[in-house]
């Protein structure tokens, strides 16, 4: 071995070498790498759009072309006169642009959709009308019922003056020794006298069974009887002589 020639086990060849360890060692770099490039592809493949959205777009894309020459059917009609953006026909009044295309999506039958369609409108009219008529009653419900209050309300009242009216006529008569109303319902119910024994049940149903006015009605005779008996006003609270009477003015 010559002296030019570098001994194998010398220091100088033991620095020039990579210090690799044993065993299936690899670079955290490397792993990192490769790492980063599985995620990219992965990624890559989840954005790829799906075959019918290129299709779509594909379609779309076509469609929105206009046509030029190198369509056989346009060449045609430029070779007859025809000029792009002009209608078709002998005077040109024809349509301008080529009969649009409607993709079928579904495996309905010609015809269905339309139909769908008429379904969904009659019964879009049906509901409108439904609702039209729901509100209505609603309306109509409302109404009644505030009538029905209001009515409730005045019977209340009347029955409430023809009560007090009742109380002062049997007074008053009581006062000038009347022992007897000159009907039944001038006086309450509690005070009115009671049939004599010797009247027979017939009669006693009769007189129960009198029909008698409603009560709007007794109010205005009771308080015309007042006026005209007693000279007395029961709105008023006040018993008239006969010349202040005369000269009084009622309201109804």
């Amino acid at each position: 071995m010559s002296d030019e020639e570098e001994d194998y086990m010398s220091d100088a060849i033991l620095k020039g070498c990579e210090d690799v360890k044993p065993g299936l060692y690899k670079s955290s770099k490397e792993a990192q790498r490769r790492i980063q490039q599985a995620k990219q592809e992965e990624n890559r493949k989840k954005r790829q759009k799906p075959l019918k959205v290129i299709e779509a777009e594909k379609r779309d894309e076509g469609l929105n072309k206009s046509l030029d020459s190198t369509n056989k059917g346009f060449a045609l009609l430029q070779k007859m006169g025809y000029k792009p953006g002009d209608g078709i026909g002998k005077s040109g009044e024809g349509r301008r642009e080529p009969v649009g295309i409607e993709l079928k999506v579904n495996r309905g039958g010609l015809g269905q959709e339309a139909e769908r369609r008429k379904r969904a409108k009659e019964l879009e009219v049906f509901r409108h009308q439904q609702s039209l008529k729901r509100k209505k009653l609603e309306q109509e419900a409302q109404h009644n019922f505030r009538e029905n209050k209001m009515s409730e309300q005045k019977q209340r009242s009347i029955l409430k003056y023809l009560k007090q009216s009742q109380q002062v006529c049997e007074q008053l008569d009581e006062n000038k020794d009347i022992r007897e109303p000159l009907k039944l319902y001038y006086w309450p119910l509690e005070l009115r006298p009671v049939p004599a024994a010797e009247e027979t049940e017939e009669d006693a149903d009769v007189a129960e069974g009198e029909d008698e006015p409603e009560i709007n009605e007794q109010l205005g005779e009771v308080t015309e009887y007042l006026r005209t008996t007693h000279l007395y006003c029961i709105w008023c609270g006040y018993s008239f002589d006969g010349e202040l009477y005369s000269q009084a003015i009622f309201i109804e």
